[in-house]
């Protein structure tokens, strides 16, 4: 009797692991739609657009940011993956080895079937967890403490980085501290500055 207690116990952990395992590859899927498009508020622009690199994820972006008062000139670009890892959608982010090579990726998303791994370099630690809200948008954050990234000026620093993603907009803050704690760069406060979507 006690053996078949225990047995029936495992059955249903494992089909609530499973149920709980589907439904956030049913979530990101629906991230995963919601996402791509360009983005835009004032001069800057902001875009992703899906890209073709199997060997990262089902789920690859390449994340654009420019000003359109240059003349539409490149301000950052980065590769995002979305995942599901131990029933939580997580996103890595990716830096290019040689980001000349990719300028024209928004333009010509067929650049990047030539990708591969060498040309990419994880942001080890500044990986972000997104879980749906109780709105329906999907809310995604970092854990600061293990982020160390290039802040604008070059120096390294501890990285604190949130997203929203909904059907019509994205937003998003990203605010650059020392060890101690002290903010070295972005906004003030946590406020997210919003894109809507053209």
């Amino acid at each position: 009797m006690a053996e078949r207690f225990v047995t029936l116990c495992a059955l249903l952990f494992l089909a609530a692991c499973t149920s709980t395992a589907d439904l956030r590859k049913a979530e990101l899927s629906e991230l995963a739609g919601w996402l791509p498009g360009t983005y835009g508020e004032g001069d800057t622009s902001l875009a992703f657009v899906p890209i073709y690199a199997p060997f990262i994820s089902d789920h690859v972006f390449l994340a654009e940011v420019s000003s359109l008062q240059d003349g539409r000139r490149v301000v950052a670009q980065r590769v995002v993956a979305f995942d599901v890892i131990d029933k939580h959608i997580v996103q890595a982010s990716y830096l290019f080895a040689d980001p000349a090579r990719w300028r024209a990726g928004l333009l010509h998303p067929d650049l990047f079937k030539s990708l591969m791994e060498p040309d990419l370099k994880l942001l080890s630690g500044c990986e972000m967890l997104w879980v749906r809200d109780k709105a329906g948008k999907f809310v995604g954050a970092n854990d600061r403490k293990n982020c160390r990234s290039a802040q604008p000026g070059g120096s390294l620093a501890f990285l604190d980085s949130r997203a929203e993603v909904s059907a019509d907009d994205y937003a998003r803050s990203e605010r650059y501290f020392d060890a101690a704690g002290r903010q070295l760069a972005g906004p003030q406060d946590a406020t997210l500055e919003r894109f809507r979507r053209r």
